[in-house]
């Protein structure tokens, strides 16, 4: 069903099924709640380099979900790091 002219399609510009998009958010903050359930609050800054290019993807992909491009950066580092865990049998499935 198309939104109205004034109202914001939610699901415009997503490569995803909305179901599959929104299992995969859910997945996500499941990920993010254990990783803050075990180190509450305890971050150690870094430095990391990007070519500008990629950055800007970074940001752009952030605003889109309503975030900063830190935090976003952070999801998909604690992200791929489960699904690698999981891969190498270190945590269950």
């Amino acid at each position: 069903m198309p939104a109205a002219d004034d109202e914001v399609d939610p699901t415009k510009g997503l490569s995803l099924d909305p179901d599959q998009f929104h299992e995969q958010q859910a997945r996500r903050e499941k990920i993010l709640s254990m990783q803050d359930a075990i180190r509450p609050g305890r971050t150690t800054p870094i430095a990391i380099r990007f070519d500008q290019f990629t950055l800007e993807r970074l940001k752009a992909l952030a605003a889109l979900h309503n975030t900063g491009y830190q935090t976003l950066l952070k999801e998909f580092v604690v992200e791929r790091l489960y699904e690698e865990e999981k891969r190498a049998g270190i945590i269950d499935r």
